[in-house]
């Protein structure tokens, strides 16, 4: 906890450059997180979707379900929900990506996700996703977490 509070404190002494620099790169990472999404077969339902401070990167269909039964069983749901983080770094940060999404993070995740199935009645089961990327000298490298951290059905 100590190094997230130290990484947190870099962070905050960001130029207003290196800030607009990281926002690109956050832009172009949750861009590439969404074409891999769309490559493995997934629809993307919605990006950055918002209510208040909250925010999903990506909420999207799975065709291929992982979970075997769908939390209202019916004949035309076979698609799993997901929801997904995207954390984009580069090469030179002491923490791997997906180390971004703590406990607040998560507990945000959960919320806006419950607020976004009630909103738009969805039946299907939920997943929540990582999707990690890492620009080096080499280009961009992509994880892509599922089931990054469990948590009771919505």
């Amino acid at each position: 906890m100590v190094l997230l509070n130290v990484h947190i404190h870099r962070e905050n002494k960001l130029t207003p450059e290196q800030r607009r620099e990281a926002l690109e790169l956050g832009k172009l990472g949750e861009q590439m997180a969404a074409k891999h999404l769309e490559e493995q077969g997934c629809t993307i339902l919605e990006r950055n979707y918002r209510k208040g401070h909250l925010e999903i990167d990506i909420i999207a269909l799975d065709p291929n379900p992982q979970c075997a039964q769908p939390r209202f069983p019916s004949k035309e749901t076979t698609n799993e929900l997901i929801i997904v983080e995207v954390k984009t770094r580069t090469h030179n940060t002491v923490f791997q990506p997906e180390d971004a999404v703590n406990h607040r993070k998560r507990l945000n995740l959960i919320r806006l996700g419950n607020q976004y199935i009630k909103s738009h009645g969805r039946k299907e089961t939920v997943r929540l996703d990582v999707i990690s990327i890492v620009k080096d000298d080499s280009g961009f490298h992509l994880k892509h977490i599922k089931n990054a951290f469990n948590v009771m059905r919505f």
